[in-house]
């Protein structure tokens, strides 16, 4: 089992990661052959290139810890694969309240659960949402959540802890009493959803030398170019019910898709052409060269349940942006304002 300084050795040379939600937290799972035909394509770009491939997964990405089983299930099928993989994993979480469930028992319970699902022990696990409600006066951070969490990497089910949707000062408190066992800080960044970068999450992360692990980097579909209306997204998709893809607010969102198009896509080079996604996924990554972060670490984990989509997120050449067009795209954005916020619903 891998130390947490190994975790973050490994996690440095990582450039993208996988988001596995998606295979599993909709009406209907993606059939197995094609799902696990994805992840082995995923596992083998990394040996490839000479790294681990990061799996994110979770403990109510569907009913009955279904997103767990599935990827057992994948490595049942493909055990040599085992070791080439990192794996975090969230939980402490109700998927069917939607609310956290940190106290102390509730957290080994779900490091439990969560571990006898998946079949073995696991890299590294994060309670999804600080469980605020158990804070004791003065907390910043519900401390039993983490003292649980460091009794379960002593047991050895889990090897470090990540952090998931954490502001600056629960990040800067949560480090000071449990850094050595922490890795990583999974939270939302696209062109869509820049808030870590003007909230001090991203600072807090470079300051304490945390990966910044990325999710929906391409802003749930509209960085792909193919969602043009509501009736792009497939009937039972819970995108359906947000606030972005409405109206007046996808006309909005539409406005950085079509800059992006016209301005970064349709400007490459005939010799070095990129996608949209790749053009997304690219700026997310060129974070990690960026002044602003000297020591900061940027990954995105899109998801991607075809070999086709796998290997347009994971092509590292084509998802790459020079610094010419990483500034243009941010000075569009000084002037560019997303419509719905990151889980409004639509009224």
């Amino acid at each position: 089992m891998p130390s947490v300084a190994e975790i973050k050795k490994e996690l440095d040379k990582i450039q993208t990661g996988y988001g596995m939600m998606s295979l599993t937290w909709k009406a209907e799972p993606v059939a197995k052959e094609i799902g696990f035909e994805s992840i082995h394509k995923v596992m083998s770009l990394a040996k490839e290139s000479g790294f681990k491939a990061f799996l994110n997964v979770g403990e109510f990405y569907g009913p009955d810890f279904s997103n767990l089983i599935y990827v057992r299930e994948f490595f049942e099928k493909y055990p040599e694969l085992r070791q080439h993989a990192l794996v975090s994993c969230k939980g402490a979480f109700s998927g069917v309240t939607m609310t956290p469930q940190g106290s102390y028992d509730q957290v080994v319970e779900s490091v439990r659960n969560c571990v006898d699902a998946f079949g073995g022990h696991i890299e590294m696990f994060e309670v999804a949402r600080l469980d605020k409600s158990i804070c004791k006066d003065g907390e910043i951070y519900p401390y039993e959540s983490f003292k649980a969490l460091a009794a379960m990497i002593d047991e050895g089910l889990i090897d470090g802890i990540s952090l998931s949707e954490v502001t600056e000062e629960e990040i800067r408190a949560i480090a000071k009493d449990w850094g050595q066992y922490l890795t990583c800080v999974e939270v939302e960044l696209s062109m869509f959803s820049t808030q870590i970068l003007e909230n001090g999450v991203a600072k807090a992360n470079n300051d304490l030398g945390l990966v910044t692990i990325c999710y929906s980097p391409l802003g749930r579909g509209l960085l792909t170019g193919k969602v043009r209306a509501l009736s792009d997204i497939p009937k039972g998709d819970f995108r359906s019910a947000l606030e972005r893809f409405h109206g007046d607010s996808l006309v909005q969102n539409l406005k950085l898709v079509n800059f992006l198009e016209d301005e970064i896509v349709n400007k490459r080079p005939a010799s070095n052409p990129s996608s949209l996604a790749q053009i997304a996924l690219g700026w997310v990554k060129h974070w990690s060269f960026s002044a602003e972060y000297p020591k900061g670490k940027f990954i995105p984990i899109p998801s991607g349940s075809t070999i086709a989509r796998v290997n347009e997120n994971f092509n590292e050449e084509r998802a790459k942006i020079t610094d010419a067009e990483f500034e243009k795209i941010n000075n569009f954005l000084k002037t560019f304002t997303t419509a719905g916020d990151r889980y409004e619903m639509h009224q």
